[in-house]
């Protein structure tokens, strides 16, 4: 599975493969989904492995996908800006 990173902000990923896109969390060298409250990680050494922690409902197009990671980003950022 031939993966790229789109954007990287804080520790959310916009991916895409095959012309699909979907966003996932990096931390602690691993991997994590953000869909459908799935939390099982993998190693952050092989991004190709991304399908064991996605499958085909987590993976849109980009509009849709673009606009999930803008949203994850600000949460991010309101609650880090809360914690201070």
């Amino acid at each position: 599975m031939d993966v790229t990173i789109v954007t990287e902000q804080g520790t959310h990923l916009l991916i895409t493969c095959g012309g699909r896109f979907a966003v996932i969390e990096r931390r602690n060298n691993r991997l994590y989904n953000c869909h459908h409250g799935k939390r099982e990680g993998i190693s952050l050494e092989d991004l190709s492995t991304v399908s064991k922690i996605l499958d085909e409902r987590d993976w849109t197009d980009q509009a849709i996908a673009q606009m999930t990671f803008d949203e994850v980003v600000a949460r991010g950022t309101q609650l880090a800006e809360r914690m201070l």
